[in-house]
């Protein structure tokens, strides 16, 4: 006696579908990242602190253009920052949520990104694609900074030092 074909027919759809499915779920949890900031010893004294921002943006994936249009025009100007040691950028690449690391000389070059002309339109016009935005800010030693986002990572899960972007 042979199989029925439309049992066979939906196994096999209901097997794509459910390859389908775990292969958008594994991809959704995916991230891409831009190379991890190295330190230039030149630009600072090896022993000083240095300050460093991560960031951690969660997106309106209906509203998310601008967010992202901004970041990259802020990520194409980072390395012009006076006082800049080293950044990297993180997103999720079907996902809502992205992050930054950024390695600074000093608070005052921090302040003078953050007041510089790219950032503040990249603030003002970005806004309407975040849900939620957390910032952590850290003096520490050079050899104190993540060498990778999976310390970057655990370092901003620390509650010590986390603030709300709107705090």
């Amino acid at each position: 006696m042979s199989a029925d074909p439309s049992t066979s027919h939906w196994r096999h759809r209901l097997h794509w579908r459910s390859l389908l499915a775990a292969t958008v779920l594994a991809l959704s949890a995916c991230s891409i990242n831009t190379p991890f900031p190295r330190l230039e010893a030149g630009k600072a004294a090896a022993d000083a602190p240095v300050v460093l921002v991560l960031t951690h943006a969660t997106l309106d994936p209906k509203r998310r253009e601008s967010f992202d249009v901004h970041t990259r025009r802020v990520l194409a100007e980072m390395a012009r920052q006076p006082g800049l040691l080293g950044y990297s950028a993180r997103r999720e690449i079907f996902g809502t949520q992205a992050w930054t690391l950024t390695v600074w000389s000093s608070e005052a070059d921090l302040a003078r990104f953050m007041d510089s002309p790219v950032h503040r339109e990249a603030v003002r016009k970005g806004m309407d694609g975040l849900v939620a935005m957390e910032s952590k800010r850290l003096v520490l030693a050079r050899e104190a900074v993540p060498r990778n986002w999976t310390q970057a990572l655990a370092l901003l899960k620390d509650p010590e030092g986390r603030r709300a972007y709107w705090e």
